[in-house]
């Protein structure tokens, strides 16, 4: 793909929307500033000597998203018909995050507008309280997702296919997983698997790993020539979970039904609690002797191949890409 933003003598230009037509188009992105302990409280109770941390913050990140063509060279002044900022703390952490969502109706699109309210918000927090800590960290600065115009519609997720089998509890998720995985790696994919875990002690009991983190180290790394296990006490954005393995042909997630990536559901009929996911909200079910009642389809639990082939029409049809979580 070239760029667009050269003539043919390479001199830098705003790109001719011109002949665009007018859609509607929305764009949200979001980072995060990571800062110490004591900001983080003063940020919550309002008692940093600036001010309202979070309320100046919001402002400055709408004001950003309209100044945006006056920041960015080849960026086209648009009409903002909306602006937002949202914020989360992470007190585990000592984070705060920040979602910049702008709409506009116009020929090009507002990323990059949303772009720089994200970051002109999380450069306030910074100003307003550097006197308490200038080791703040500004990270994972990203677009979550925009709507609209010729490229379509885009939303940040995992790169590689990526498929979820989920259920209940003891619903048998881990026991299927163990047969069907080495049905899928035949047919010749790089699979991972990424499982969504209750309470559980990282690493082994006393490796040398395992006494780093009972004495409070946050997070331990153990590696040789040929492999890498990493423990950390804090759970980073699934974004950055799915980007773990970026040499995997096909991330495969035990667990996570309640986000929106594509999932087969295994059937507990003796439980109330099964199904646990609406139908619309999946692409089939595992049941035994595939005795479900479904319009979807509905796999044997033992017939592990049928499962895989359907996955591999899914996988070869570019249906299990651009997930989102």
């Amino acid at each position: 793909m070239g760029f667009n933003h050269f003539d043919e003598k390479g001199n830098a230009v705003m790109v001719d929307v011109s002949g665009k037509a007018v859609t509607s188009r929305t764009a949200t992105a979001k980072g995060s500033i990571v800062v110490s302990p004591e900001v983080l409280t003063a940020i919550r109770e309002g008692t940093a000597k600036k001010g309202d941390v979070l309320g100046v913050a919001r402002v400055a990140g709408i004001m950003a998203v309209k100044k945006t063509s006056e920041l960015i060279p080849m960026a086209h002044p648009l009409p903002i018909l909306k602006a937002s900022v949202d914020f989360e703390l992470d007190d585990d952490q000592h984070k705060v995050t920040a979602l910049c969502t702008v709409k506009t109706d116009g020929k090009t699109g507002v990323e990059m507008e949303a772009l720089t309210g994200v970051n002109v918000t999380l450069l306030t927090i910074y100003d307003m309280c550097k006197a308490m800590d200038k080791r703040m960290r500004m990270e994972n600065i990203h677009l979550c997702e925009k709507t609209g115009g010729k490229s379509g519609d885009f939303s940040y997720g995992p790169q590689q296919p990526v498929i979820s089998v989920c259920g209940i509890k003891n619903s048998g998720k881990t026991t299927f997983l163990e047969k069907l995985l080495p049905e899928l790696i035949g047919r010749g994919l790089k699979v991972a698997v990424l499982k969504n875990g209750g309470h559980f002690t990282p690493d082994t009991p006393g490796t040398d790993t395992y006494r780093f983190l009972q004495v409070g180290a946050a997070g331990t790394v153990i590696f040789d020539d040929h492999q890498l296990q990493v423990c950390r006490k804090t759970l980073p954005p699934y974004d950055e979970l799915f980007t773990l393995f970026p040499d995997a042909d096909l991330l495969v997630v035990e667990g996570l039904r309640d986000t929106a990536l594509p999932k087969l559901e295994i059937i507990k009929p003796e439980d109330e609690r099964s199904p646990a996911v609406p139908e619309d909200k999946v692409l089939g079910y595992i049941a035994e002797n595939g005795a479900y009642d479904s319009s979807k389809p509905v796999f044997d639990r033992e017939d592990v191949k049928a499962v895989a082939d359907f996955i591999m029409e899914l996988y070869e049809g570019g249906a299990l890409k651009g997930a989102v979580l």
